[in-house]
């Protein structure tokens, strides 16, 4: 294996409530919303991520990042994807979910870093 390939598949870690661990293990929810802060733009298409729920750490899921999408709003991003995709409930306003992600992520967080939509795919 050559070292490009090495660099495509770095493994990563990130924790999840349990309402969305279960939707990503349930193979679901396939758009995983974050921060494009620094530590994100580091992530590549091929890269594993093991998700954590918050509530068991002993409860993981193995991913494949398989699309990486920037965008300047959390709004933005969703209107891009299935509610269902995205971990919301087919009957969740756009205000709804964005009003939720502002509970994790504070605007002035978005508006420095902008929105990133990660693909991700049950390994």
């Amino acid at each position: 294996m050559d070292d490009e390939s090495r660099v495509a598949m770095t493994k990563r870690m990130m924790h999840l409530n349990a309402a969305a661990f279960s939707t990503v293990r349930a193979g679901t929810k396939a758009i995983e919303v974050r921060l494009n802060d620094p530590k994100r733009q580091q992530l590549q298409v091929g890269d594993t991520i093991t998700f954590v729920s918050l509530a068991d750490s002993q409860q993981q899921v193995a991913t494949r990042v398989v699309s990486l999408r920037v965008f300047t709003t959390f709004a933005q991003l969703y209107q891009q994807y299935p509610h269902e995709a995205v971990g919301s409930l087919a009957t969740d306003s756009l205000a709804q979910m964005v009003a939720e992600t502002y509970e994790t992520y504070a605007p002035e967080r978005e508006r420095q870093w902008g929105a990133l939509a990660i693909g991700v795919q049950l390994v």
